[in-house]
């Protein structure tokens, strides 16, 4: 199938009501958050270091919102939530 891309709003409207829409609508509820790691790394840490290695830090993996790619769209995290 050839698809017309969706790089706008506009074109996203376009589709309104098609199962294109409702499934470019799921993608772009995955890419509300973002793993970052959290944990604190001295300014000199080695990232070769393994787990059991002497100073090794551990990630700490956590979810963070990030809108970025719903607003290049001109779409806000509510009207994302609410689409069914």
């Amino acid at each position: 199938m050839n698809r017309k891309p969706i790089n706008t709003r506009e074109d996203l409207d376009a589709l309104a009501g098609t199962p294109e829409y409702d499934e470019f609508m799921a993608y772009l509820k995955g890419t509300l958050t973002r793993r970052v790691d959290m944990a604190a790394y001295p300014e000199d840490y080695d990232n070769t270091l393994q787990p059991g290695d002497t100073g090794y830090v551990a990630p700490d993996w956590q979810d963070v919102e990030d809108l970025t790619v719903i607003e290049r769209y001109g779409l806000t995290k509510t009207e994302v939530l609410n689409h069914a």
